[in-house]
């Protein structure tokens, strides 16, 4: 019997089973005599099982004929020669062990990299943290601890609910600021005050938040950032609810917005340091880009259904009743679906010796079985406490960090280059019922604020989703890779040339041409799209300078903390981010106030002026903020490092002195994609 398989490959049987009565044969046997008729060999086409090991080494030849010997003792294994240090460690490099993620896609990564530490090649060891899919080549940053509720580990569902819940508060507030510029005029002649105290009612919240934003800042190291919300959402709450039935008066009405504005400051600064919380560097961009898109349209764009509502019985308290409807959706989301996001991971990412467990392995093992549905909800549920934050070593510095983060050089340069656009554009949006109500109805009035809301989401999101397409078009079109990609002093000052252009158009257009329509204290000739337009323009210019504030804070931070720990750079970002908007609506709602008594030439601020108060003020305006953009982009061009330097010192950071160039922290891009 020819012993091949189906391929005519030659195969090896199984040894037949041995004679009890001669345990030890030492002569060759032919097959038909050791095995038993009735057996027959396992078929060709199966597996054939392992050669059992004995003191007895049995052969097959090729004839089929069986060999047994006694096996003699296996030398010992031959050790191999040793190797020089340099070896070693190349070898150890080129082959990194892979291991997969405890977190499994709990933790958003797929794979872990264990490298040896060189100083201690045998006891320590560091874990590095990749992406999952397109980003699996990319260490996270920052990189997540072990522990199962550290927000940067939580489930991709569990992060979409906190993201978007909070984006639905960001729409809800953005709504509430803007409810009165199309209807100033019937709220004044309401309460039968002036229209500068109509004013106030936008003017007076926007103030209020300054202060309650840089508290919640400091209050938010101590406490954490879901109780504020949860405070601002009762807040809010109370604020929309009394605006329903505060027709017939105006205090009540102002209290209420009191109440909003208290509310407001939690949300402009807070939000955006929970998506620094909740996702990774890779992340963030897109959620950022797509928060600010949030704002911009839902600032500027409800007034054009504002000014509808005064038409009815309910008057403009209908916007607030409308806006009370959505806190249905609003309390639960917030509820329950915003956990607590700020985390201390300074001491929770320990070096592992070999042979030694994660002290959040059994956890972890834990909420992975916990498979089914209605145990994750009620463990989510569960956890889901007013205040649960563990605070780490807070101390004074970084109690103080917030305050400093508002008169660092940075945060002041960019607040001083785009104020006057900003608060221009609150200021004579406000104005525009003052100026046109006699003549036009509230409706058309709202029609004012087409242009702002397009031309400012725009510009927003060419200016958040231009880096997506910049590389593939130096890819395709080699004569535009001369385009930089860093935000470098030429990006700068282009910037800020851009931004100055459209702002001192759309001010000194909008004064000159408003105020040569006004004839014996009313709006006689003007051209309404022309006005709704030069106000875009002057919007565009507004968020220009917003959406070079977030690049050259991150430039910043890169020298106020110390290279390494990402943790303080992360929070010195949100920090100045925050001083920046608490500024701008600080001076926004001054203005607010103060723009109608110059344009209004009685004290009920029911005639304009015949005087050219409002071209000279536009005039001065736009001058004004000619001078301080070329004076802020020669200083960044001629001592950008000096005022990063500045910047480490003011918030008193031990890496202060490597600033610029040779600062080994993390540089600030400009075009930074997801």
């Amino acid at each position: 019997m020819d012993n091949r398989d189906v391929l005519g490959r030659s195969m090896v049987l199984p040894p037949p089973p041995l004679p009890t009565k001669e345990p030890f044969r030492t002569s060759s046997t032919s097959p038909q005599e050791t095995m038993p008729p009735t057996s027959t060999p396992p078929a060709p086409n199966r597996p054939l099982p392992p050669t059992p090991s004995s003191r007895k080494d049995t052969t097959h030849s090729r004839s089929g004929s069986v060999s047994s010997t006694f096996s003699s003792p296996s030398p010992p294994p031959t050790q191999p020669p040793p190797l020089k240090l340099q070896a070693l460690l190349s070898a150890i490099s080129e082959t990194r062990p892979e291991t997969a993620s405890p977190l499994g896609k709990k933790a958003g990564h797929s794979r872990l990299h264990t490298q040896s530490s060189w100083t201690s090649l045998a006891s320590t060891t560091r874990s590095i943290k990749y992406g999952r899919g397109k980003h699996s080549g990319v260490e996270l940053s920052p990189q997540p601890s072990d522990d199962p509720e550290d927000p940067l580990n939580w489930h991709r569902w569990r992060k979409e609910i906190s993201f978007h819940a909070l984006l639905l508060m960001v729409a809800l507030t953005g709504v509430m600021k803007t409810a009165f510029i199309s209807v100033n005029a019937q709220a004044a002649d309401g309460h039968r005050v002036s229209y500068t105290a109509a004013a106030a009612l936008t003017g007076v919240p926007l103030i209020l938040s300054a202060f309650t934003g840089l508290a919640s800042l400091v209050t938010s190291k101590i406490c954490g950032k879901r109780p504020l919300y949860l405070i601002s959402l009762v807040l809010l709450f109370i604020g929309t609810v009394w605006n329903t039935s505060v027709r017939t008066s105006y205090s009540q009405c102002l209290a209420a917005r009191v109440f909003q504005g208290l509310g407001w400051g939690v949300i402009d600064t807070l939000v955006q340091s929970s998506i620094y919380d909740m996702f990774f560097e890779h992340e963030r961009n897109l959620r950022v880009s797509i928060y600010t898109i949030i704002v911009i349209t839902t600032t500027w764009g409800p007034p054009l259904l504002g000014g509808i509502t005064p038409r009815g019985q309910a008057g403009f308290e209908l916007q607030f009743t409308v806006l009370s409807c959505f806190f249905v959706l609003a309390v639960p989301a917030i509820a329950l679906g915003v956990p607590e996001t700020a985390y201390d991971r300074t001491n929770t990412l320990p070096r592992i010796g070999e042979g030694s467990e994660s002290p959040y392995k059994e956890s972890m093992c834990q909420s992975i079985r916990q498979d089914r549905i209605f145990d994750a909800i009620n463990d989510y549920i569960v956890k889901m406490k007013p205040y649960s934050y563990t605070r780490g070593s807070t101390d004074s510095v970084t109690l103080l960090e917030a305050p400093r983060a508002f008169i660092a050089p940075t945060p002041l340069i960019l607040f001083f280059t785009s104020f006057l656009p900003y608060s221009s554009l609150w200021a004579l949006s406000s104005s525009l019922s003052l100026l046109f109500h006699s003549v036009h109805t509230t409706a058309t009035i709202g029609v004012l604020m087409t242009g702002p809301w397009l031309l400012a989401t725009a510009t927003a999101t060419v200016l958040a989703f231009l880096p997506l397409f910049i590389p593939r078009l130096q890819s395709r079109f080699p004569v535009l890779s001369s385009i930089p990609t860093q935000f470098n002093n030429k990006v700068t000052t282009a910037a800020i040339t851009a931004g100055s252009v459209l702002a001192f158009i759309g001010i000194l257009t909008f004064g000159l041409h408003t105020n040569a329509g006004i004839d014996n204290g009313e709006i006689s000739n003007t051209n309404l799209p022309a006005i709704s337009f030069i106000l875009g323009l002057l919007a565009a210019g507004a968020y220009v300078f917003d959406a070079i504030s977030r690049p050259l804070i991150r430039l910043s931070t890169a020298s106020t903390s110390l290279s390494d720990n990402q943790t303080t750079a992360t929070r010195h970002e949100n920090d100045m981010a925050a001083g920046v908007a608490c500024w701008r609506a600080l001076f926004a709602g001054i203005l607010v106030i103060a723009v109608p008594s110059g344009i209004s030439s009685s004290s009920s601020g029911a005639a304009l002026s015949s005087g050219h108060g409002l071209r000279d003020m536009c005039i001065g305006f736009a001058v004004v903020q000619t001078v301080i953009a070329a004076i802020v982009a020669g200083v960044w061009w001629f001592y950008g490092e000096e005022v990063r330097k500045w910047d480490g010192r003011v918030m008193k950071s031990g890496d202060s002195g490597a600033a610029g160039k040779g600062s080994k922290g993390r540089e600030g891009s400009f075009f930074d994609t997801d």
